[in-house]
């Protein structure tokens, strides 16, 4: 991962912020800092990123930030911190605009999978947003959902839907620790959630491996 960073003052790299993009294979990736998710400089350079692609070769975007755009965890459920609803109102609609296909967030330790399905001129799309946090740190657990009816409301015109694919668990026992391994064929794109220690058997989709895409597509 380290290599694929692009170094300071690098076209894919916005200067003096840890923000930077990079392409691998026919999929588009951008980090940005989440912390400051309404910051306008910030903003403008992804926007430019994503706007400037060749969706010919880049068929697939990924967005890779710290703080999810939904949770039920501890900073979610009942909650909602400021770098989220940032998120919410400053970056979705941009991730709408260009389908992007998959954020990866953290911040809350467990394993969650949200999927936001929206209605453009070119038809019905889904954006997958899931949730990886059981690299080490103490594990958390369900805590409810959260409050989406603001969002929903303000994104009627696009159709937006919500779905909470999975769940974590009401316990830490039950959200072990895991990565993720993300796999691009083409314009298809799965997930395989890997369970380590007490948790190799871990299954969130009654498997350990989901497809990124709705059965009818």
């Amino acid at each position: 991962m380290a290599q694929l960073i692009p170094p300071n003052n690098a076209h894919r790299r916005l200067a003096e912020y840890p923000t930077y993009a990079f392409g691998y294979g026919n999929t588009f990736v951008v980090a940005l800092d989440s912390n400051i998710a309404n910051d306008a400089v910030q903003y403008e350079w992804v926007k430019n990123q994503i706007e400037g692609l060749n969706r010919n070769r880049y068929v697939n975007v990924v967005a890779l930030f710290h703080h999810p755009v939904f949770s039920s965890g501890p900073h979610g459920a009942s909650k909602l911190e400021p770098p989220s609803a940032a998120l919410r109102s400053r970056y979705m609609p941009l991730f709408r605009a260009h389908h992007v296909k998959l954020i990866l967030s953290g911040h809350d330790h467990l394993f969650e999978h949200w999927v936001e399905r929206y209605t453009d001129g070119t038809g019905r799309h889904r954006i997958d947003l899931v949730t990886t946090a059981g690299g080490g740190a103490p594990l958390y657990s369900y805590q409810g959902e959260p409050d989406l009816t603001a969002y929903l409301k303000s994104n009627d015109a696009a159709k937006v839907q919500v779905e909470h694919l999975v769940k974590p668990g009401v316990t830490p026992g039950e959200n072990p620790y895991h990565y993720v391994v993300v796999r691009v064929d083409g314009e298809r794109i799965d997930l395989d959630v890997i369970g380590v220690d007490w948790g190799v058997s871990f299954q969130p989709y009654r498997s350990n491996r989901v497809e990124l895409r709705d059965v009818s597509r």
